[in-house]
Order: structure tokens, then sequence, then C-alpha cells
């Protein structure tokens, strides 16, 4: 593990060092967040979420649970209005 010394600004700013935002792969205009423990402040790389592709294997697996229906990611919302409509009537 590598120590830096850095300074705040007045604003509360800081810099990281170069070498560590290349180590860590940051640029400009990722995410941080911050973990407040004691005297310690840890900052941790947020890793970005990449939405599945259309490829994806996993989409043949939605809808296809307990109920049977096999097209449930294409009429979710037909089947939630349905099932509304019957407990209206219930």
């Amino acid at each position: 593990m590598s120590t830096f010394l850095v300074r705040l600004t007045s604003k509360g700013q800081m810099t990281i060092p170069q070498s560590v935002r290349e180590a860590l792969g940051l640029k400009a205009g990722d995410y941080l967040t911050i973990l407040v423990e004691q005297d310690e402040i840890r900052l941790k790389k947020v890793q970005p979420v990449k939405p599945l592709s259309k490829e994806d294997p996993i989409w043949k697996l939605v809808g296809a649970g307990n109920s049977g229906l096999r097209d449930v990611a294409l009429k979710h919302d037909h089947y939630l209005a349905k099932g509304k409509v019957e407990k209206w009537k219930e």
C-alpha cells in the first residue's frame, strides 16, 4: 500500500496524484464513494454498471418461471393489469 500527501484547498478540494489516477484508471467525470470511519477517509472507485445487451442469454429465461408464461418480458404490463382487474373482481 502506498501513502501520498495531499493538501486541501480553501474549498475543501484535493488533487488525487496522477500515479493513483493512472493505477485506478480514474478520469474526469468518474465517481468515487467516500467512507468515513473515525479519523479516516477512504475513497473507492465506483464501477459503472453496463446494461445487458439484447443478445445476452439471460433474456431467454425472463418470464420462464413457475407461471409457464414465456412472454412475460414482452407483455409485463399486460399481465400486471390483468392481475389488478382480477383482484378488483374479488
